[in-house]
């Protein structure tokens, strides 16, 4: 039963974003790769003191989503790295925009992914 609720909940936010973010196209496949990443992927809590998103060094395992909880605003603003491993919060980022950086992540993520299938061939133009 928790499973059928987190992949529901991550197929919710991923419908989600795709409706507010008119330029990116979400094909079916990587629709399906970002809910697999989100109902597969291993949350870490991780302690963010002196951390910031330009400073943290993330633990380069693509099973895991890291959260760092920064400590003062002055560390920067609620983000995902760009490559979706991370996602940085305030102790006040809003819940829907956690929802909104989480599916954020996961799109990253897929994506990644994607263009790690596709040949070698296909990333170079001629």
């Amino acid at each position: 039963m928790r499973q059928l609720n987190k992949m529901m909940v991550a197929a919710a936010a991923i419908f989600a974003f795709a409706a507010s973010a008119g330029e990116v196209t979400i094909t079916k496949e990587l629709q399906a790769a970002m809910q697999d990443i989100a109902v597969h992927s291993k949350v870490v809590m991780v302690d963010g003191s002196g951390a910031t998103p330009s400073t943290f060094h993330e633990d380069s395992d693509p099973a895991t989503l890291q959260i760092v909880m920064l400590a003062r605003p002055s560390d920067g603003a609620a983000q995902v790295s760009s490559d979706g491993e991370v996602i940085f919060l305030q102790k006040d980022t809003s819940e829907k925009e956690q929802q909104t950086l989480f599916t954020t992540a996961f799109y990253f993520k897929a994506k990644a992914r994607e263009a790690a299938r596709q040949p070698a061939s296909a990333h170079s133009s001629p």
